[in-house]
């Protein structure tokens, strides 16, 4: 749904501490619209089915375009590199049957016309396939850009006039994986080549399943919000020409019991798997294998039949923090509480599952596995981790596109502190950095609610505070013998795949 007359950013005058602004994002809820479509294979369960319903997960900013501004909301996803907007005038936002069929809306929709910024750089030049077989085409335009209280005066973005889907994405990747013919700079070249940052790079900081908000740190990292040391570790070159995703060496991973012992979980006879880390995917993908122990060993359950996704016992909601998995890269582990890999979306809807989901009350697991990209095409083979916000929301995850690095810790999670070190140009790599000693005690959630933030900015640091959008089941309306599409439907909003389409 559009934002509502009050969802501008509300930028205040600068506090009296140097170089911080604060300011409010305000979070939309959008309406999911169904309607009848035939029955769904499991083929299509990862591309129909994950089309881009991305208006029930993922982490959202509000962005001002044009002149004068228009206030647009877009997702937040480090796995693809273009800027885009939905168009006023695309085909899901003027067509009812899209609507239904894709259970989308459009909001915050621009308009070129209203804008004395705008110039048209490519038309028709704009096309972005994803890994879920969504597809967003149109144009390629120019128009000023204002995040956080920082203008990029003239950036491009897509201009997309067909899509599957209602709300735009803000790419954060490398140009090199950019979907035009002709390299540009987009979004982190801009800071960069305009002084607003001195690095490209950017420290990202979801928070918990349960807050509101995180952060995107534009040119600088946070040491209050991680524990430990920073470790830094190499971002894998892809067999391509330049490097074109965020993708580390997976180790392994492991399955850790109240009492203390492990279940451990090899990536395969190589040792090491490439994970990609992608803020664009709510969920997390493992190879068949891997996915496959962890299912067994926390009794998750895969419907093979009719969704294709795999479900977990919803009270694990309630077990101990420290029933956890652990993901190791080399030298650092990520700890995730098995809770942050539950989800409650199933609302009213546990009465139509399949009868092999046995549990009282049913929750979707964090964890999937990749054999539904290879299932439906997308990809050939599917050895690799696709690791999302179930994942990410436990990590502290540093992105240096100059030094090609990533730095990673275990993230301080609900820290209400900030200690802000300014990456500098000049330097060799991610600097040496520790963080807090210990975790807070039994740290309480934020609830939900609009999320709040400060931004730092003139001293080459720019940060954004990012919404997480409401995890509250959808209302949906169906016709006669819908059930299971509305079940598919619910469950999938949170399935999101961001990442654009890459031969892996």
């Amino acid at each position: 749904m559009k934002p509502g007359n009050g969802a501008l950013l509300a930028l205040a005058s600068e506090t009296a501490a140097q170089n911080v602004v604060e300011f409010n994002l305000h979070r939309g809820i959008p309406d999911l619209k169904l309607g009848s479509m035939p029955p769904l294979s499991r083929r299509a369960t990862y591309t129909q089915e994950l089309a881009n319903n991305i208006t029930g997960g993922g982490y959202y900013a509000e962005v001002s375009i044009g002149e004068p501004p228009q206030i647009v909301t877009m997702v937040l996803d480090t796995g693809s590199s273009d800027a885009w907007v939905v168009s006023y005038k695309a085909d899901l936002c003027t067509s009812a049957r899209l609507q239904q069929q894709y259970g989308d809306s459009c909001g915050g929709t621009y308009d070129p016309r209203r804008s004395s910024t705008y110039s048209l750089v490519d038309r028709d030049g704009f096309y972005i396939q994803y890994l879920d077989g969504g597809v967003a085409s149109g144009d390629y335009i120019s128009d000023s850009f204002s995040i956080g209280g920082i203008t990029i005066e003239s950036l491009q973005i897509g201009y997309a006039t067909q899509t599957v889907r209602g709300t735009g994405i803000l790419g954060v990747g490398f140009s090199a994986n950019e979907a035009a013919l002709v390299q540009y700079p987009n979004i982190i070249d801009e800071l960069t080549a305009e002084g607003l940052i001195s690095v490209k790079a950017y420290s990202l900081y979801l928070n918990d399943r349960r807050s509101s908000s995180g952060t995107i740190l534009f040119g600088g990292i946070d040491t209050e919000k991680f524990i430990g040391p920073l470790k830094i570790m190499p971002i894998i070159k892809a067999l391509t020409a330049n490097y074109t995703s965020f993708e580390v060496a997976f180790t392994g991973m492991g399955v850790t019991y109240t009492n203390g012992s492990t279940v451990a979980v090899a990536t395969g006879t190589r040792g090491t798997l490439p994970a990609i880390l992608d803020s664009g995917t709510t969920l997390s993908y493992l190879p068949d294998a891997m996915a496959s122990k962890i299912i067994r060993e926390l009794g998750a359950i895969t419907d093979k039949v009719q969704t294709g996704l795999t479900f977990i016992d919803c009270e694990f909601l309630n077990t101990e923090r420290d029933l956890t998995i652990t993901f190791d890269f080399n030298n650092t582990a990520i700890t995730v509480p098995v809770w942050e890999m539950v989800l409650d979306i199933l609302g009213d809807y546990q009465s139509i599952l399949p009868s092999t989901i046995p549990y009282e009350r049913a929750c979707l697991f964090g964890i999937q596995s990749t054999a539904g990209f290879e299932d439906s095409g997308a990809v050939k083979n599917s050895n690799f981790a696709l690791l999302g916000d179930t994942f990410l929301r436990s990590a502290y995850v540093v992105y240096d596109l100059e030094h090609y690095q990533i730095g990673m810790a275990q993230a301080n999670v609900n820290s209400t502190g900030t200690s802000v070190v300014e990456l500098k140009a000049g330097d060799s790599g991610l600097p040496s950095l520790t963080g807090v000693s210990e975790k807070p005690v039994s740290p309480t959630p934020t609830s939900g609610g609009d999320g709040g933030g400060s931004i730092i900015t003139g001293g080459g640091v720019a940060t954004v505070t990012v919404t997480e959008k409401s995890s509250a089941p959808a209302t949906v309306r169906m016709s006669g013998g819908g059930d299971m599409l509305a079940l598919l439907a619910v469950t999938t909003m949170f399935a999101l795949v961001g990442s654009t389409l890459v031969a892996l």
